[in-house]
Formats: C-alpha cells, sequence, structure tokens
C-alpha cells in the first residue's frame, strides 16, 4: 500500500503517498472554522513530520486548501497558528521536506504576503515554497525542487 492515511475526518484527509513521496494536507469541505479539530489537524501535522524525520525520509508536502467556491476560509489566528508550527519545524524541513506546495483559490494573495514576510525573515535555510491555483504547476514545482543527495567520496 502506497498511501497511508494519518487523519480523515468530514473537514481534512492527511495521507502519505510512500511511492510518490507526498504528505497531502487536504481540507475536505467548505465547513465553517472550529477551533478543536484545527489543532487536531496540527497536531497530526506535527507528529507525521516528526516521523517523516525519524524514519530519515525525505518528503514534498502539499497543502490542498481547495480551488472553486469557498464560502468559510480560515480566520487570520488560525494561519498564525500554522505558520508557527511550520517555523517550529524548519529544522525537520530542511533535512526532510524538497519543497512545498499550497494549493488554494488565492494563491496570488498568498504569495504576494509571503514574499512580503520573507523581505522581513529570511532564513537562509528555508526550503522552497509555491502557491499555486494550477496542478500542473504543482508537480513541475515538486520534480524541480529536491534536496540534494550527500555526495560520497569516490
Amino acid at each position: 500500500m502506497s498511501v497511508v492515511t494519518i487523519l480523515d475526518t468530514d473537514v481534512i484527509n492527511l495521507t502519505l503517498d510512500k511511492e510518490k513521496k507526498i504528505f497531502n494536507v487536504n481540507l475536505l469541505d467548505d465547513t465553517p472554522y472550529e477551533e478543536k479539530g484545527f489543532l487536531e489537524g496540527l497536531e497530526y501535522f506535527k507528529t507525521t513530520w516528526t516521523y517523516i524525520n525519524t524514519e530519515s525520509n525525505k518528503y514534498h508536502l502539499l497543502i490542498n486548501l481547495g480551488i472553486g467556491k469557498k464560502e468559510n476560509e480560515l480566520p487570520l489566528h488560525a494561519y498564525i497558528k500554522l505558520i508557527k508550527v511550520i517555523t517550529d519545524l524548519n529544522s525537520i524541513f530542511v533535512n526532510c521536506c524538497h519543497s512545498s506546495c499550497i494549493l488554494s483559490e488565492g494563491s496570488e494573495k498568498w504569495q504576494s504576503a509571503y514574499n512580503l514576510i520573507t523581505k522581513l525573515w529570511n532564513p537562509p535555510d528555508r526550503r522552497p515554497l509555491l502557491f499555486t491555483q494550477n496542478q500542473d504547476e504543482v508537480n513541475k514545482f515538486f520534480q524541480s525542487n529536491k534536496i540534494a543527495r550527500p555526495q560520497t567520496l569516490a
């Protein structure tokens, strides 16, 4: 079995595709924000990256926030919590996350915000990140952004 389900609720689905080496985070439904479920998803997210690190694996991260009509967006404080978790996991990402894509209807505004933030805070070891609305762009981005294998001495 190449796809392992980590968490599957009415709102979120977390899977590891062991063959393609992609950690998928999928918001499944356009439902109102619910703090308890969001925090549970973040906890599973952190635990999965800890597992990936412990197993010395390398994965891409695909966060699918949904394309199409969305009436219920995450509130600002939820994005802040997500950013804090991602910042806390940076040392794992440096070694275990090839690259990350966020598939979202509002990809342009989020890319602009991210570009502004990285002008203020730009750690030299951060992994490549793309915001997009196009699955083909995700595939190309993942193909072109991989952690280089350590060179061995001959």
